[in-house]
């Protein structure tokens, strides 16, 4: 008996064949069952088998019959003539029909959202001094770099170090756990510049300073194509980062040009 043969056999008795898709522990070493000859390798029917197949199929359909009494003869009375619906029924059923016909639903395609950019983890730098100006920096944790003279030193250039001022961090994302999705930079986006506008609300400023790439990118409450733009009144300044200032002193006058143009009262001495 072959693979097919056995399987069909248990589908007729009524029992699920089951097997198992890795080696369980202690089981035998697996065989190859044996399986059914190719269809063009079976053998032919004789003519003896093909006449002894159809002489046990004309003693079932003797069988079917009820012995003693005759084989039922056909029906020959006349088929009854049925009477065609009238014109009126016609109109009744089709105005009932359209009443009651369902209009076949559209097909609805759903957009698929492109799978968003993922965000390394980075944190953001933010000092008020006064009304003046919130400055929010890109920072790279472990760099060990001067970045609070440097921008003490900003502040007394421009005559603020007398202002009221406040320093705080955000760090992104803002919980980091395995079991949690990695975070996109559409949800960066929305988390930093809400917390900008948040900022500005409980205490407005004049100007923001947004001071390296994450800053620009996350924390701009509008889209910025130039270096100063506007947001309901509020200054705008891309500029870069502290980070980047101390690594690159060169630009140092870039940024101090862009000061004087932006403050020029401030500058002036």
């Amino acid at each position: 008996m072959n693979e097919l043969q056995r399987t069909e056999y248990l589908t007729a008795l009524g029992l699920t064949s089951y097997m198992p898709r890795f080696r369980l522990p202690l089981a035998p070493e697996p065989l190859q069952a044996p399986l059914p000859p190719p269809a063009d390798e079976r053998p032919e029917a004789t003519p003896a088998a093909v006449a002894v197949m159809a002489a046990v199929a004309g003693v079932a359909a003797d069988a079917a019959t009820t012995p003693g009494e005759p084989h039922a003869q056909p029906d020959t009375r006349p088929e009854q003539v049925r009477p065609e619906p009238s014109a009126d029924m016609g109109r009744v059923l089709g105005s009932i029909t359209a009443e009651t016909r369902v209009a076949p639903a559209a097909s609805q395609v759903t957009p698929v959202a492109p799978p968003q950019r993922q965000v390394a983890p980075f944190v953001l730098s933010c000092w008020r001094l006064g009304e003046e100006v919130l400055a929010v920096d890109s920072r790279e944790p472990g760099s060990a770099l001067p970045v609070e003279s440097l921008f003490g030193n900003i502040v007394r250039a421009l005559g603020w170090h007398q202002l009221a001022s406040e320093r705080n961090k955000l760090r992104w994302p803002l919980a980091e756990s395995p079991f949690a999705a990695a975070a996109g930079a559409d949800d960066a986006r929305d988390t930093c510049s809400s917390w900008v506008e948040a900022a500005c609300a409980r205490k407005p400023v004049k100007t923001i300073w947004l001071m390296g790439q994450q800053a620009q990118e996350f924390c701009a409450p509008a889209p910025m194509t130039e270096a100063v733009a506007d947001w309901q009144g509020v200054r705008l300044v891309s500029m870069p980062s502290l980070t980047e200032l101390l690594q690159e002193p060169a630009r140092k006058r870039e940024v101090w040009n862009l000061l004087r143009k932006l403050y020029p009262e401030q500058t002036r001495r």
